[in-house]
């Protein structure tokens, strides 16, 4: 029994190395998903214990492949590629389509992330149209860029006014709708935080010079690199 029980923690410890978020999950659960995984309930019921903004995925044909996922509130996000979790009629090992799961996650948000970052107006379509995440990221990186480019001009105190009339018109929309409110929280509170960065920054007007200057170096800074692998770079302190 004792052989036995050294076998089974070995050969979970292998899995779980090969995918380290099979970590947050137990023997049990583990079991039931190695044991199930052609099963698409048993699949459905352990994700948001690996992946904590996701509560629910879509199925293809005959439930073999994810062709989507879903957020508690109904979010839904259509995958750039679809996640085979068969090969013909036999289940691929769980570890290595929940890897391609969560790298068709990145995969999908970074190719919608070009689009997000360059709206004309920020309108109920623009929040409807793309992930709450994106929304949010997106705001992050023109934030960025836009501070940096008004203490490159002295202009920090005008770009002030210009994030004051951004969260009034933000709160003045009225949406009657869960999914869409939540997303415009969320950037609401991203706003409202970065208009307290800028309050920094201006507190500060005599020292903060250039983009070097330590009281926004010191801040998160987000970077929209189109051309690189990674579409965006997230500084701090460096």
């Amino acid at each position: 029994l004792e052989r036995c029980q050294k076998a089974l923690t070995s050969f979970l410890e292998e899995k779980r190395s090969a995918f380290p978020r099979l970590y947050f999950i137990g023997d049990e659960d583990l079991l039931e998903i190695l044991g199930q995984s052609s099963n698409p309930e048993v699949i459905q019921s352990h994700l948001k214990k690996l992946f904590a903004g996701i509560a629910t995925v879509d199925f293809g044909e005959e439930a073999k492949e994810i062709v989507g996922m879903n957020s508690s509130l109904g979010e839904r996000v259509a995958l750039k590629n679809a996640v085979r979790v068969k090969d013909s009629a036999e289940p691929r090992p769980v570890e290595e389509w929940l890897s391609d799961l969560s790298a068709a996650m990145v995969e999908t948000l970074a190719a919608e992330l070009r689009p997000c970052c360059t709206p004309e107006v920020i309108d109920p379509t623009y929040v409807e149209t793309y992930p709450s995440q994106l929304l949010c990221l997106s705001e992050n990186i023109r934030f960025t860029q836009n501070v940096e480019k008004h203490i490159e001009k002295g202009q920090l105190a005008q770009f002030k006014g210009e994030l004051a009339q951004q969260l009034s018109m933000m709160t003045s929309l009225t949406i009657d709708n869960a999914l869409m409110n939540a997303k415009l929280k969320a950037m609401i509170l991203d706003l409202i935080h970065n208009i307290a960065v800028l309050d920094t920054l201006l507190a500060k007007s005599g020292q903060v010079h250039s983009t070097s200057d330590w009281d926004w170096f010191r801040q998160l800074r987000y970077y929209f690199r189109p051309d690189g692998k990674n579409p965006c770079t997230v500084r701090m302190l460096e």
